[in-house]
């Protein structure tokens, strides 16, 4: 039997299970392989900023630009003043560094591309990790090493509940999950 003896209602029922299997293969290859992807995964930024040159070969602390990781639940992303702070007069005249400089006195934020980020429903406290002990490196990889910020681990709650077990911390639900 040919497919054009088929009824219409046959061919769009046979068309939607063929798109709905393709598109289940697709869903399933994303969920099986994506946390490769999403480990590699570095954006392009705004501004070019080097961790290796500034928390690696200058040995700045992740927790100067990132001031509120020991005080609060989020680590916050350094607003253009805190670049400015040094910038004003080490190599205020380096391309990049005039970008900054145009952000800070436009009065502008500068729209840095978040690298690490978990889902919605995930919420995760810098200040009780910090408090801790806990390197920025175990979750964030070598960032010092880096010139590109890439993700190095996969944010997954395997890897969370990993972690939590190698260090015998509470493993709550309610302590990561909103």
């Amino acid at each position: 039997m040919s497919f054009s003896k088929f009824s219409p209602i046959a061919k769009m029922v046979i068309a939607f299970i063929t798109t709905a299997g393709m598109g289940g293969g697709v869903f399933a290859a994303i969920v099986y392989f994506g946390p490769i992807w999403l480990t590699t995964w570095a954006p392009a930024q705004p501004i070019k900023f080097s961790h290796k040159l500034h928390a690696g070969t200058n040995k700045i602390s992740c927790e100067y630009c990132h001031s509120y990781a020991r005080r609060s639940e989020m680590a916050s992303i350094p607003s253009a003043d805190r670049c400015v702070y040094c910038h004003d007069y080490i190599k205020a005249d380096a391309p990049e560094i005039v970008k900054v400089m145009d952000h800070y006195n436009g009065d502008k934020p500068i729209e840095w591309v978040k690298v690490f980020d978990l889902p919605d429903h995930v919420w995760f406290n810098h200040k009780r990790h910090i408090a801790k002990d806990v390197p920025c490196q175990k979750c964030h990889g070598p960032v010092e090493t880096m010139d590109v910020v890439s993700r190095t681990n996969e944010f997954s709650m395997g890897f969370c509940l990993a972690c939590h077990q190698e260090n015998e911390a509470p493993t709550d639900c309610w302590t990561c999950h909103t």
